[in-house]
């Protein structure tokens, strides 16, 4: 595994050492005694490293994160955290175990080009970690690294996209996200553990007594990325049972502070799904069309709700050997139960010529039983005059059959 370790491990290991001064001083708003806390902490850290003492990659890769994000977006030094970035990106290289992270830095070197109006620094930075996140799915057979790995993909694709927007620049081009299905699987289940390591500064919220009223924390929050994430994770655990006027003021606040964010879209599905199940249509109907507007204006089709290509075993199974036909390995891949990827790197191989003549040789399936959420059946294919017989399993996932890898 990859990912894992950096979005799981990383983060446990940071809160389990994190500085107590660095925490009171990052409660109070004093952002200056925090920062040179983490600085002078780092010194120590690098100062054992150089004697031979053992020190945490992950440990101090957060603090560089924490110390960058106080400089670029408390303390308004966008060059200082620049020059600290590189600094990161200097030591990764004396660091055997840094090969294993994903280099987060990159997603916020970019947004800090983007804010200074260096567009394209900020989208040569995007796309080298979209490039390192596809170089990271292609080796990984872990699940949970290759949706995460998927969903931030996605995520880049959309900064990218939104970049474009800002710059004016390619007007007319396809944008590199054309489609994306809402859904709460990746949200619920995976996001706090994406949440907490890209924004590693939650740990002092969350270590911290201190209450303090969420619309006002997303009110007085700065409008940079790792907020952004941060404040999603914090209205997802407020609505994890239900949804109240607390939760509903807080995604309102949301909304109005990242009105077109990515996961702004992710969170007007997760309450237009809740509005729509409780009979709310009106407020159900309001968040669809916020949706709808957000992706025309950005050109990509939002899926809201199942996709009608995977309605029923047979249907998907058509839009896969259509796939294949068309030489569409993405769209080939998304017929299968997420996390599988071992024909998308065997199409890659292959090519589309080869994939086109798969597709020939595929018949129709045949059931052998189905029950609500699983299904089988059966397929006969040519291969040089023989035909070959082969057991096909799909699952009911949110509304949509998917297949298993056969």
């Amino acid at each position: 595994m990859v990912l894992l370790p950096f979005f799981t491990s990383s983060y446990l290991s940071y809160s389990a050492t994190i500085d107590q001064e660095v925490t009171k001083s990052y409660i109070a708003s004093d952002y200056v005694t925090a920062a040179n806390r983490l600085e002078q902490q780092i010194e120590e850290q690098k100062l054992r490293d150089s004697k031979a003492e053992r020190v945490e990659y992950s440990s101090l890769y957060m603090n560089y994160l924490v110390l960058c994000h106080l400089y670029a977006w408390r303390l308004n030094k966008p060059d200082v955290a620049l020059l600290k970035y590189q600094e990161l990106n200097e030591l990764r290289r004396s660091y055997k175990s840094a090969s294993k992270f994903a280099r987060a830095e990159l997603l916020y070197i970019a947004e800090i080009y983007e804010a200074k109006n260096d567009y394209p620094r900020a989208r040569e930075n995007y796309e080298y970690l979209l490039k390192e996140l596809a170089d990271f799915g292609e080796r990984e057979n872990d699940d949970l690294s290759i949706l995460i790995s998927d969903d931030l993909i996605k995520f880049v694709k959309y900064q990218i996209d939104g970049l474009h927007l800002k710059a004016k620049t390619g007007k007319g081009d396809k944008p590199l996200l054309t489609k994306l299905k809402l859904s709460s699987q990746m949200t619920h289940q995976f996001f706090p553990f994406l949440a907490l390591s890209l924004a590693p500064a939650a740990v002092y919220i969350l270590s911290s007594n201190k209450s303090i009223d969420l619309v006002d924390r997303i009110k007085q929050s700065p409008p940079d990325l790792s907020s952004m994430i941060q404040n999603h994770a914090l209205i997802l655990a407020t609505s994890a049972s239900t949804v109240d006027e607390s939760s509903e003021k807080a995604m309102e606040a949301y909304l109005s502070k990242y009105p077109e964010s990515y996961y702004s879209l992710q969170l007007r599905y997760l309450f237009y799904n809740f509005y729509k199940e409780s009979g709310q249509t009106q407020k159900a109907e309001k968040l669809k069309k916020d949706l709808e507007k957000i992706g025309r204006k950005r050109g990509m089709e939002l899926i809201i709700g199942p996709d009608k290509r995977f309605s029923s075993p047979e249907k998907t199974w058509e839009t896969y050997v259509n796939a294949l036909a068309a030489g569409d390995i993405d769209l080939a891949m998304e017929c299968y139960v997420s996390g599988r990827r071992g024909h998308g790197k065997i199409f890659g191989v292959l090519g589309r010529d080869k994939m086109k003549e798969i597709a020939r040789s595929m018949g129709n399936i045949h059931k052998v039983k189905a029950g609500e959420t699983t299904a089988e059946y059966m397929i006969i294919r040519k291969e040089n005059g023989k035909e070959f017989s082969y057991d096909l399993r799909f699952h009911n996932i949110d509304g949509e059959w998917k297949m298993e890898e056969f």
